[in-house]
Order: structure tokens, then sequence, then C-alpha cells
């Protein structure tokens, strides 16, 4: 079930890259998995501080999250692109909101 008020704020256009399975002893270069995925614009995560800790990420990072509708194929260490920009996908969390079912996606940005 769509939310209306969720599709007039899920306003921002990205896609996802996976990368593909490990062959030779190599990891190829992350390629598209889906495309044309709307969620909302990037924030920062309301629990920062507690997700930089569990991560043991460096402070040059910001922890940015968003919400996506639908049970979409999303996986902790894919990639999410909007536009030129990539941001790695720390985590994947469901997040049930009435009828509705979204994902909250934790991302991984330099601080520019």
């Amino acid at each position: 079930m769509t939310s209306p008020t969720f599709t007039r704020v899920a306003s921002v256009t990205a896609s996802t890259k996976r990368p593909p399975a490990i062959s030779s002893g190599k990891a190829g270069v992350p390629v598209t998995n889906l495309a044309s995925i709307k969620c909302t614009r990037l924030v920062l995560a309301d629990d920062a501080k507690e997700l930089r800790e569990t991560y043991q990420l460096g402070t040059l990072t910001n922890i940015l999250q968003c919400f996506t509708q639908g049970d979409l194929d999303i996986l902790t260490g894919d990639v999410l692109a909007i536009g030129s920009a990539e941001y790695p996908i720390r985590l994947v969390q469901s997040w049930p909101f009435g009828d509705d079912v979204r994902k909250r996606l934790i991302l991984e940005g330099l601080k520019r």
C-alpha cells in the first residue's frame, strides 16, 4: 500500500548498486541492482552517535538516513546512488508505519 503523503515526501530518485559475487578471489565493480526508486531526502541520522560507535566509523563521515517505500531488495553493503553521488549503505532496517512497509537506510557520507 502506498501512502499519498509518503509519495509526496519521497521526492528523491535514486538507484542501488550491488557488488557481484567474488570470482577468482577478486571483487567486481558494483552494478545497478534497482533503478528509479523513490526515497526521502538524506538527513543526518537521529542516532548517529550510537551508529558511529557500533560501526566504528571515523569522524570524517556523516551518518545519514533516508526512507524508501515498500519491501525493496536493498541490502547492507549495497551503494545508494543519487545523481553522481554514491553512499555506502551501512544498515537496512524494516520500519513499520501503519499499513505501510518502509525501509530505513543508514548511509555513510564523507564530510565536505
